[in-house]
C-alpha cells in the first residue's frame, strides 16, 4: 500500500488506533506526513515552520513505548500541526508578526503541552494573520496561504494555514484560536470541520497576542481544533479542556435543532443560499426535528458590539495602528458625553450581557441553532478591507469586506458560545460551502454530540485536496 496516502486519508481518532493496533507506526506516519508535505506544501504555504528531526525521534520514542506496552495517552504517536500563534518550545513562533521572526520560546503554551501530554507529536507551525487580526491568511514573513481547492482564492484566516494543512492531508488535526471566526472561516473555506469552545472552557496561556499584559480582560478569544470530523473534535476538545469525552453517549432524545437561513440586511452568495437550502431538506426527510426560525438577534446590531467590543479586548494596535489611532479617537470624543472611555466599555460590556440573556432564553428550546458558516466560498485573494465580490437575488454586487467574511461567525464569540463549523457541499466551482451549529454556553460537550448528529446527516466529507 502507499502509506502516505492512507495516513493522509484518516483521520486522528483513526491514525491514533492503527498505531495503538500495530497497523503503521507513529514513525511511519510522521515521515509519510513529512513526504506528503515535501510535495504539496510549496505550492499551498499552509505550513511554514517544520520541526522534522525532533518530530521523527519522538515518533521512534512513541514505537518503543509501544512496545513495552506504554501508552502516553489518546493520541500516542499521532501527529499534529499547531498554528503560529502558540507558543511553542524550541519551535519559532511569530505570529505572523514580523518584530517576533526570529521568536524561539522556551516553553509551550498550555494547549500545546496538553496535547503533547496526551501523546501528540508536533510535527509543524501553520501559517496565519499577523497577530491573528484578519480573516484572510498572509504576512510579511511567509506570505500568502492558498485554498486547497484553489491555489489564488483565500483559505480564510487567522487560522488559514491550519485548515488548509489539515485539508491537504498534511495534518490529521490542527490547534487554532478563534476571536471571530478565525477558526470557523477557514474550516468552511476549505471544506473541514472546526470548533469554537464556549468562553473560558479551553486555557490561552501562550497564545498570541496579547503581546504584553493586557489591558481588560478578553472576552472574545478562544482555543479550539480544526479537523477532518467531529470525533475529532470532541476528543481534543475533552484533551484541551479535562472534560469527559462524551460524544458517544446515547442521546436523551432527537435533537432539536433551530435553523435561520437568511437574515434581515445580511447578503449571502445564491449559491450558499441553495446549498443552505438543500441540507435544511436533507436534515428534515432523514426524520431530524429541524424548526425554520427567524434570527433571535439583530444580527447588524450584535456585529457592530462585536467591532467595538474586539477593538477593547482583543485587537492588538500593532495589527493596524491607523485604525487604533482613529478608533481612539472616536471614542474619546464620544466619551465626552457619555462619562469617559471606561462608561463607553461598561456600556459596551452591559450591551453584550443584553444579548447574552436574550440568546440564552432563545438557546433554551433548542439543542443548537443552524445558520450560514459563512456569506460566501472563498474568494480570491485581495487587499483585506475592500468589498468582496458576491452574487445575491441573482445580481452581482460587491459587498463590505467584514460582513462579507465574518458576518455570520461574530456572534459566537460576542455571546461567548460554542459553535461548530460542518462542511456541507460546494459550489459550481468545487469550492466548499459549509454551515455553524451554535449551541447553549458552557454546553460544549453536548454541542459536540449533537453536531457529530447532524454531520452524518448532511456533512460533507470532502476528499483531500491536492
Amino acid at each position: 500500500m502507499e502509506l502516505a496516502n492512507d495516513v493522509a486519508q484518516l483521520d486522528a481518532t483513526a491514525l491514533a488506533e492503527a498505531i495503538r493496533k500495530g497497523t503503521c507506526t507513529s514513525e511511519e506516519a510522521v515521515q509519510s506526513l513529512f513526504e506528503r508535505i515535501d510535495r504539496l506544501n510549496g505550492k499551498y504555504n499552509a505550513l511554514v515552520s517544520l520541526d522534522r528531526p525532533r518530530a521523527l525521534q519522538r515518533a521512534r520514542e512513541a514505537d518503543l513505548a509501544q512496545a513495552r506496552g506504554q501508552s502516553w495517552g489518546p493520541l500516542h504517536g499521532v501527529p499534529i500541526t499547531v498554528k503560529d500563534s502558540f507558543r511553542t518550545a524550541g519551535l519559532r513562533t511569530t505570529a505572523g508578526y514580523a518584530p517576533l521572526r526570529d521568536s524561539v520560546p522556551d516553553r509551550d503554551a498550555d494547549a500545546v503541552a496538553r496535547l503533547k501530554n496526551a501523546g501528540a507529536i508536533v510535527i509543524g507551525k501553520s501559517n496565519c494573520a499577523p497577530l491573528c487580526s484578519d480573516l484572510q491568511t498572509r504576512n510579511d514573513i511567509f506570505g500568502t496561504t492558498g485554498n486547497p481547492w484553489e491555489a489564488g482564492r483565500t483559505a480564510g484566516g487567522s487560522s488559514g494555514g491550519e485548515a488548509a494543512a489539515v485539508a491537504l492531508g498534511l495534518s490529521p488535526l490542527g490547534l487554532g484560536s478563534d476571536s471571530g471566526g478565525s477558526i470557523r472561516v477557514p474550516a468552511s473555506y476549505c471544506g473541514v470541520y472546526g470548533f469554537k469552545p464556549s468562553i473560558g472552557k479551553i486555557a490561552r496561556d501562550g497564545l498570541i497576542p496579547p503581546l504584553g499584559d493586557p489591558a481588560r480582560e478578553d472576552s472574545l478569544t478562544v482555543v479550539g481544533a480544526i479537523a477532518r470530523s467531529v470525533r475529532d473534535l470532541a476528543l481534543s476538545y475533552s484533551i484541551l479542556s479535562g472534560e469527559p469525552y462524551g460524544i458517544d453517549a446515547a442521546p436523551q432524545h432527537a435533537p432539536r435543532i433551530a435553523w435561520t437561513g437568511e437574515f434581515p440586511r445580511q447578503l449571502m452568495d445564491d449559491e450558499v443560499s441553495s446549498a443552505l437550502e438543500a441540507a435544511y431538506r436533507t436534515l428534515s426527510d432523514s426524520g431530524a426535528s429541524v424548526e425554520k426560525v427567524e434570527p433571535p438577534l439583530d444580527l447588524h446590531f450584535l456585529n457592530f458590539k462585536y467591532f467595538m467590543l474586539n477593538m477593547y479586548e482583543f485587537s492588538p494596535r500593532e495589527s493596524s495602528p491607523g485604525l487604533h489611532k482613529l478608533f481612539w479617537l472616536f471614542e474619546s470624543a464620544r466619551s465626552v458625553f457619555s462619562g469617559g472611555i471606561e462608561a463607553n466599555y461598561k456600556k459596551l460590556k452591559a450591551d453584550q450581557r443584553e444579548q447574552v440573556d436574550l440568546f440564552d432564553r432563545f438557546a433554551q428550546q433548542f439543542d443548537c441553532w443552524a445558520l450560514p458558516a459563512t456569506p460566501t466560498a472563498a474568494f480570491h485573494h485581495q487587499k483585506s478591507g475592500r468589498p468582496i465580490p458576491i452574487r445575491h437575488r441573482g445580481k452581482s454586487k460587491r459587498y463590505s469586506y467584514w460582513h462579507a467574511t465574518g458576518g455570520f461567525a461574530f456572534l459566537a464569540n460576542f455571546l461567548g458560545c460554542p459553535s461548530v463549523a460542518i462542511p456541507i457541499g460546494r459550489d459550481r466551482n468545487g469550492l466548499p460551502i459549509g454551515i455553524q451549529v451554535v449551541g447553549r454556553r458552557e454546553q460544549d460537550t453536548a454541542l459536540l454530540r449533537t453536531a457529530a448528529h447532524i454531520a452524518e446527516r448532511i456533512g460533507s466529507t470532502m476528499p483531500l485536496a491536492t
